[in-house]
């Protein structure tokens, strides 16, 4: 089953790519039938799950193997729904964009990708899918083909090639000592030393982490938003930054455990990292004056809090990143989309910009607001049931860089704020510029996106308590 439901966007996108003459209305329903089957087909496999089992076997300990744990059902999940949308979305927006059909190849084939690497079953098969996901993404960063989107690319690379040497040492060095598989609550790996111990947790978590953009591997996110606004808001709300978050969680909890990593300075310094890499992105997008870029800060920030909130160390904070997670994919989703609709219909990206859109562009600019809203934390919406379960989590945990790191959080709520009322609000009510010209709202494809993201986003927030109690799994 697993072997199907990968294969379907791999062949549709090579199948997609290799008819480039293919009328452009037949290519854009099959990209979205695709995609609605696959994620039908990812839904029966979370339902029946995936037996482990072993792929290709190198040595005793280093096999691709898969399996289907709770975690990765959630990332799955997460990945079914929105992605489709995505794709319903990237329909109208490509309409405006050249190469059209290159696009959606390389789109269905990252999904592909993903669908294995959220069952990897080690930490080995975990490096392996890791690095295809930047390989089959660097095409849609690189896709305008300009100079900006190109030195988007190098940075990318740059920085995905460069701390995959730390992951690969640490598979190396850790396949020495014991297995890679992952487990609940970890492998011990007693007969490794406590400083080297700590010391290979740090690597990993850096090295893993350099996809979730964590300080100071975090340059190469805002100027990713080169990339078309479908394949910003995929980096940004599923297919890396949280491949990057996701990696982190399992390293930690599945891989090394925190029974020795607990009282560590591994921990201590990945607390630290995780707070100046909250409170980087939300300073850093309070100075930014391009739209995109300001929400990519913004992603770097609240990624800081699932690391946060991994890097505690406990059940209430794993349980509270992954909720983040969520919540924040589905907010920062619904942000590019509005953002990516205000580009496709006026050509504006500076946030001064914006200044009088919300009575030409009502119902994007509605969503946005909305969403701003629930970035902020403000109650009932689901940033708020999300940044207060990291809050209490590290309270409870307790101990200096915890305890700082609900401080950080409380300041970046603040400076999200600051950042996103100050596009939110102007937007209603200060009169438009001479260059907003006579515009009105994208086309429907792009508002129904918009909106089912928008109505899944209230949902959770409305009712965080029975997402949480499945999280807790």
């Amino acid at each position: 089953m697993l072997a199907v439901t990968m294969l379907c966007p791999i062949l549709g996108g090579l199948l997609l790519g290799c008819f480039r003459s293919i009328p452009a209305k037949i290519r854009r329903a099959a990209a979205v039938g695709v995609m609605c089957v696959t994620s039908l087909m990812v839904a029966a496999l979370i339902r029946t799950g995936v037996p482990y089992h072993t792929l290709l076997s190198y040595t005793d300990r280093f096999t691709l193997s898969i399996g289907l744990d709770h975690r990765g059902k959630v990332f799955l999940a997460l990945m079914a729904v929105l992605w489709p949308l995505s794709t319903l979305y990237a329909v109208e927006y490509m309409a405006h964009e050249e190469r059209e059909a290159t696009f959606f190849m390389w789109f269905l084939l990252a999904y592909g990708v993903m669908i294995p690497f959220c069952c990897a079953a080690n930490l080995f098969t975990l490096y392996v899918l890791y690095e295809c996901v930047t390989m089959v993404t660097l095409p849609l960063v690189w896709h305008k083909k300009d100079l900006e989107s190109i030195r988007a690319a190098r940075s990318y690379v740059r920085y995905s090639i460069g701390c995959a040497a730390f992951g690969l040492t640490v598979v190396v060095i850790l396949s020495s000592f014991g297995s890679l598989r992952f487990s609940r609550g970890g492998n011990g790996f007693q007969d490794v030393p406590e400083g080297l111990l700590n010391a290979l947790y740090l690597t990993a978590f850096f090295g893993f982490g350099v996809k979730a953009a964590v300080f100071p591997f975090s340059r190469w996110l805002p100027k990713a938003g080169a990339a078309p606004t479908p394949v910003t808001a995929l980096l940004h709300a599923v297919a890396v930054v949280n491949a990057g978050v996701f990696s982190v969680q399992r390293v930690t909890y599945d891989v090394f455990g925190t029974a020795r990593l607990a009282n560590g300075w591994g921990r201590q310094a990945a607390l630290a990292a995780a707070c100046l890499t909250v409170l980087y992105g939300a300073v850093m997008a309070v100075r930014e004056h391009h739209v995109k870029r300001r929400l990519a800060y913004s992603t770097v920030s609240n990624l800081g809090y699932m690391l946060l909130g991994t890097a505690l160390m406990t059940a209430a904070g794993d349980a509270a990143a992954t909720l983040h997670m969520v919540c924040h994919s589905l907010i920062k989703i619904v942000l590019f989309f509005c953002i990516g609709g205000v580009m496709t219909q006026t050509g504006l990206t500076q946030v001064a910009e914006m200044r009088g859109l919300g009575r030409r562009m009502p119902f994007t600019f509605a969503a946005f607001f909305v969403a701003s809203l629930a970035l902020m934390g403000i109650p009932p919406l689901a940033g708020f049931a999300s940044k207060y379960a990291l809050i209490e989590a590290a309270v409870d945990a307790g101990g200096f860089w915890p305890l700082m790191g609900a401080a950080s959080l409380i300041v970046s709520a603040i400076l999200t704020a600051v950042y996103t009322m100050t596009v939110a609000l102007p937007a209603w009510y200060l009169p438009a510029g001479a260059e907003a010209g006579n515009r009105c709202d994208p086309g429907w494809r792009m508002l129904v996106s918009i909106y089912v993201i928008l109505a899944l986003m209230i949902a959770a927030g409305l009712w965080p308590g029975a997402l949480m109690g499945a999280l807790r799994g």
